[in-house]
């Protein structure tokens, strides 16, 4: 074994640049377990060896810094990206009479825009309120954007201004436009343009990668649609960035019915996230059929990512009792406000303040059913826990009780009976 270890050495010491080049790319190729910072070791390596053999190909010198970009991307660290990816598209433009080197810079300029946005949206620079970090920040996001439109102008001149190859670059610029400046309207357009290449393409006969890839585009779209509506909203009834807001909940919930979103289970924390800000659409346009769909669905999938007994999931089910209650469902949702109280009784205990809220709420729903001694036994729970927890003389207890006694009051006779044994 040894002997053999020393014979592969010698021989990769005797073997020509170009040739270990050659052997690196197809491990590379070939990796199906190797960790991301493997493939940036080899990269690099790949890089040192083209600078030898290829030294005045200015092509294969690009080729080679625009892969250990990419590299960089995949492992999680744009910042180290951006020099080659820089380094990588000066030598494509030097050689662009070269058909090869023509078709592989939009790719190139691809990874500068995303290595630039995503140093951008980078954590600890979003948190950042100094005035050279924020001019920083500034000049980076100018910089992504020159990227990004410098792109999409190289993939209209190689592929065509419709082709699918254009969709990763609005994908790209379009959330860097939300998560630096907040620019919804530049995103909207963006996506919208990517939505109809999409749509395009998939017009005959659409393959199941093509069909997932449309969907996804229309979530992304609506996503971004809700998340502005929610910052648009001012409270006001009749202002126009509230009659904004109403808009652009409805075509966010257009979008999402002509996707898959609400027929397929929420299969991923993304999914059920989109789900939630649906039902919170659905909720302040008052569709209380679609609100509670779109609930039910993500209910499904939290419980099953975390657990039935999990204060996520009681945080939902508490969502949809509401929800239910508005649609006059009382039933329904008494049962689920029993749910919630279950489940933060397993979490915090039978004393814990939290059961104050829901046990009110089960009040109610009680009330609405004509269950008297249940509502008065649910209420009483709730009297007892805030008397603990504020004192008997708190405001929280004193409302409760004023409830209470109203509710007694309107009792059957015997109701009262049964419920002063229990």
């Amino acid at each position: 074994l040894v002997l053999d270890e020393a014979q592969e050495e010698e021989e990769e010491l005797h073997s020509s640049p170009e040739a270990r080049v050659r052997e690196l790319e197809g491990r590379i190729d070939h990796a199906t377990s190797a960790s991301a910072l493997d493939l940036v070791g080899w990269r690099c390596e790949c890089l040192a060896l083209t600078q030898i053999a290829w030294a005045d190909d200015l092509f294969q010198l690009g080729r080679a810094s625009f892969l250990l970009a990419r590299a960089y991307l995949d492992a999680g660290m744009p910042f180290p990206a951006i020099p080659h990816a820089e380094r990588a598209e000066s030598m494509l433009l030097a050689s662009a009479a070269r058909p090869e080197a023509e078709a592989l810079l939009p790719k190139a300029l691809l990874a500068l825009a995303d290595s630039l946005s995503r140093a951008v949206l980078a954590p600890g620079r979003r948190g950042r309120t100094s005035q050279k970090a924020r001019g920083n920040a500034a000049a980076l996001y100018k910089r992504a954007a020159d990227a990004y439109h410098r792109s999409l102008l190289a993939m209209h001149r190689v592929f065509g201004r419709g082709h699918v190859a254009c969709c990763p670059v609005l994908r790209g610029w379009a959330r860097m436009a939300v998560g630096r400046s907040s620019d919804f309207a530049l995103a909207r357009r963006l996506l919208a343009r990517e939505l109809q290449i999409r749509s395009a393409k998939g017009v005959n006969d659409p393959t199941a990668a093509e069909s997932a890839a449309l969907d996804e585009t229309r979530r992304e779209l609506a996503s971004n649609m809700l998340l502005e509506a929610k910052v648009a909203s001012s409270g006001r009834d009749n202002s126009p960035s509230s009659l904004r807001a109403a808009r652009l909940r409805r075509e966010a919930i257009a979008l999402l019915a002509g996707s898959e979103v609400e027929a397929a289970p929420a299969g991923t924390m993304e999914a059920a996230r989109l789900r939630l800000q649906l039902a919170e659409a659905c909720i302040e346009l008052e569709a209380w059929g679609q609100a509670e769909a779109a609930l039910v669905s993500a209910i499904g999938y939290t419980e099953h990512a975390f657990g039935c007994c999990d204060h996520r999931s009681a945080a939902l089910w508490a969502e949809l009792a509401s929800i239910r209650m508005r649609q006059q469902r009382h039933e329904a949702a008494a049962a689920d406000y029993e749910h919630v109280v279950t489940v933060l009784e397993l979490l915090h205990g039978p004393h814990d303040e939290r059961l104050i809220a829901p046990c009110e709420k089960l009040c109610h729903a009680l009330v609405a059913l004509g269950r008297w001694r249940d509502a008065r036994l649910a209420l009483g729970r709730a009297q007892r826990l805030a008397c603990a927890r504020y004192g008997v003389d708190s405001q929280s207890a004193l409302r409760i009780a004023q409830v209470l006694r109203s509710i007694e009051q309107q009792m059957p006779p015997e109701d009262q009976g049964d419920g002063e044994e229990e």
